[in-house]
């Protein structure tokens, strides 16, 4: 009942927020350069999006770049064998997918960073052991400078580190990404562009859920408006 009553306030937003005219309707910054581009009406802004990438899934398929477009993707990094902060990370994670089940515009992401143990079976038996829903949260592996220069491009860190628990250091912090591949953030009251959200962390874990609840109204509103 709980997660019903959820999926129902949720809606209610959406709809309030999307279909109001007014000024005050709330969006999330870019993160990332930007690059001024000339056009027929003269000149605009490009934000950065994520670069050309491509992956396998849990289930064998490519997932890629073109998997972000019509989706709002929340990306991490992680490896099945951490013996530390991977399962609180995905513990969190798991819950931001279950809020969010009934919204089929919303997906997870997580990239391996130890792909020469996380082959595609074993990131599937991670997941079927877990529970978690594979048809809304993706589990990715590939070659492993590949993913290292993405964690890079995205702004995050993932790196082989012997020294660390596991050998391998990477970013508690998740980014949002829209359904145009911009990453998105909000900015905090010291002005401060946020960048990415420490799901280790209390507070920028409920900023997360609350901004992706603003992408999912911007979204909405931006489809609504264009078929007017």
């Amino acid at each position: 009942m709980k997660q019903a009553s959820e999926t129902n306030l949720q809606g209610l937003y959406i709809v309030f927020v999307y279909g109001n005219k007014e000024v005050f309707f709330q969006t999330l910054d870019y993160v990332g350069p930007v690059t001024p581009v000339q056009t027929s009406e003269g000149w605009d802004t490009a934000y950065y999006e994520v670069p050309e990438f491509s992956l396998v899934a849990q289930d064998s398929t490519r997932f890629g770049r073109s998997d972000l477009d019509s989706s709002i993707t929340v990306m991490s990094f992680f490896f099945a064998t951490c013996p530390t902060i991977c399962p609180a990370m995905n513990f969190h994670l798991n819950g931001i997918e279950r809020r969010f089940k009934g919204v089929g515009d919303v997906q997870l992401v997580s990239i391996t960073v130890d792909p020469e143990k996380d082959s595609v079976v074993a990131l599937d038996k991670y997941a079927q052991v877990r529970g978690y829903n594979t048809e809304k949260w993706h589990f990715l592996t590939g070659e492993k400078d590949r993913i290292y220069e993405l964690a890079k491009q995205v702004y995050l860190n993932a790196f082989e580190d012997q020294t660390a628990p596991g050998g391998f250091l990477h970013s508690t912090s998740v980014v949002l990404i829209d359904w145009n591949g911009n990453i998105r953030s909000r900015t905090t009251e010291e002005g401060n562009l946020m960048g990415a959200y420490d799901v280790l962390e209390a507070v920028q874990l409920n900023d997360l859920e609350e901004d992706i609840k603003i992408l999912i109204a911007e979204y909405e509103r931006a489809k609504h408006n264009a078929t007017e």
